[in-house]
């Protein structure tokens, strides 16, 4: 299986602690941060995203924006404040916690 072209294109600036991400989607911009916010918003934004992609009953793409969410959260982790550090490894964890359940 090949890999997937990635959802989530998303810029970090770790000096300022901002992060920026957009949704694209067969080449259409469908959501984004609306340019540089902090960390904790932009993850936040995007988390709810996919919560209202899973209400929207696309539950498979919730799934993949949720993997890369995590991947993304993961490269900052260290590079953040202690509590959003604490915040995301606890999200990350229930995730891959989760995603093994349902294997």
């Amino acid at each position: 299986m090949g890999r997937r072209k990635k959802r989530i294109v998303w810029s970090w600036k770790p000096e300022t602690g901002e992060l920026a991400w957009e949704y694209v989607k067969a080449g259409v911009l469908m959501a984004s941060s609306k340019g540089l916010v902090s960390a904790r918003k932009a993850l936040a934004d995007l988390m709810d995203f996919v919560s209202d992609l899973d209400d929207a009953g696309d539950e498979v793409e919730a799934h993949r924006v949720m993997e890369e969410w995590v991947e993304m959260a993961w490269t900052i982790r260290d590079q953040v404040d202690g509590e959003l550090r604490n915040a995301i490894e606890e999200a990350c964890h229930e995730w891959w916690n989760a995603d093994e359940d349902d294997n």
